[in-house]
């Protein structure tokens, strides 16, 4: 057990010193990005001792605008818990000066839980001149990454692509760089010159979308920038969100349904289920509003009260559903006498009918009754139980023509209606009886 023991201790020990003689920066961040281990090459990297960078960010040894670039991209592959490679970055060493870094990491995890990542920095700027065959060729153009990722010149030319980006856009990977990108992708409606111009003066191009192989693309445009911040080229990242368009078009298609739903419902709470004519709420709400407009306006209003004669003997020898075609019969026969769009015919209840006449006076009112009355007549209706043979209908006429702008409500020319109906009834039916309505007061 000690000779084991002391093996192990060795192992560590040659661990350690191999971590510290490292040319590269090796590091371990937790889930929000603090570091948790930095090996000794921090001091000759960037100037710090690793005590000094424990518990901060990397976005803290950044400067401002990358530090903001940077933490929207490590955010995302947070996001996915997924390795990555090859990101570019600038960072502030202790003295002030700019130092280039290339970075790559994996996750880490802990009993199936996701900790934070384990990762290697390394010093690439003694190679880097402005977008440089080495730069495009390093790692950063993460070659086995599932996401299509690619760089673009300020020509505007492929410089390199990965396998995922090649295969989506049907070229050998290998055939793309010196390519015209606006041969292939929709950047900004294919003006690479401008994006770049959007890039310069610090504002995002806008994300646009790629149609392949029936699967919709997220195209995502970065700039990439040398150590003095100077833009030298774009980054580009297809994300397929096939599935999440087919999610929002099929909400989409259910607002839809749900619409119609809502609108056939609507119509059901306002129209009467038998005759298909508006019914007494809808009639309620129709005739307050134009009380209220002839009383703006000054415009007379006329309504009719309908009722159809003998009805309850109707149904005692025809039967209930003669009795409902019979209404049905009816309101088609007064949808068919009104000639007037505004003019509006509803069912008030059972066997008792309303029409809403606006701007008319009581002499129209009462031409437009007797119409309706005729047409009945002539529609021919058999009543084996009514002295005339046929169905008939009595009807009051009421009109409002003396206004007072403070009261605006339905009662009063309702009820004159009602009492002139009840008189049409009383002096024999099958007439129209018109009525004036009181002044309001």
């Amino acid at each position: 057990m000690t000779d084991q023991t002391n093996v192990h201790q060795l192992e560590i020990q040659q661990l350690r010193e191999m971590i510290a003689h490292n040319s590269d920066w090796l590091w371990e961040v937790d889930t929000q990005g603090r570091y948790t281990f930095c090996s000794e090459h921090i001091r000759q990297l960037l100037g710090y001792t690793p005590e000094q960078v424990l518990g901060r960010t990397p976005f803290d040894l950044m400067p401002a605008d990358e530090a903001v670039r940077l933490a929207e991209t490590f955010a995302a592959i947070v996001a996915q818990q997924k390795p990555f490679s090859g990101l570019i970055n600038r960072n502030v060493r202790a003295d002030g000066t700019l130092v280039l870094l290339e970075t790559s990491g994996v996750p880490v995890f802990e009993n199936g839980v996701f900790k934070g990542y384990r990762g290697i920095d390394r010093d690439i700027s003694p190679s880097i001149g402005p977008l440089s065959t080495r730069v495009v060729q390093l790692e950063a153009l993460y070659a086995a990454a599932p996401i299509a990722l690619g760089l673009i010149d300020r020509a505007g030319l492929f410089v390199n692509a990965n396998h995922a980006l090649a295969e989506l856009l049907g070229v050998d990977a290998n055939l793309l760089p010196g390519r015209n990108a606006q041969d292939f992708l929709p950047i900004a409606t294919a003006d690479i010159p401008q994006a770049f111009t959007q890039m310069e003066l610090g504002r995002t191009v806008a994300q646009s979308y790629l149609e392949r192989n029936d699967h919709s693309y997220l195209l995502t445009v970065k700039s990439v920038r040398d150590p003095n911040a100077h833009v030298i080229g774009m980054t580009i990242a297809l994300t397929d969100v096939s599935e999440q368009q087919r999610m929002r078009e099929a909400l989409a298609r259910s607002y839809e349904q749900l619409a119609a739903v809502n609108a056939r419902l609507s119509e059901l709470a306002e129209n009467d289920y038998l005759t298909g004519l508006p019914n007494r709420r809808r009639f309620d709400e129709m005739l307050l509003t134009q009380i209220a407009l002839a009383t703006r306006e000054q415009r007379p209003l006329s309504l009719l009260m309908l009722d159809v004669d003998q009805f309850k003997a109707y149904n005692d020898h025809y039967g209930h559903q003669a009795g409902d075609d019979c209404l049905r019969r009816l309101a088609q026969v007064f949808r068919a006498s009104l000639m007037r769009p505004g003019d509006t015919v509803c069912r008030y209840g059972g066997e008792e009918f309303s029409v809403v006449l606006p701007n008319t006076s009581a002499d129209a009112a009462r031409h437009i009754a007797e119409r309706l009355r005729h047409h009945v007549v002539e529609a021919g209706l058999v009543h084996a139980r009514c002295e005339t043979g046929h169905v008939t209908v009595s009807i009051g006429v009421a009109t409002l023509d003396s206004f007072n702008p403070d009261v605006m409500v339905a009662s009063p020319l309702i009820e004159a209606a009602d009492r002139a109906l009840y008189r049409a009834k009383q002096n024999g039916r099958n007439r129209v009886c018109p009525a004036i309505t009181p002044s309001m007061p």
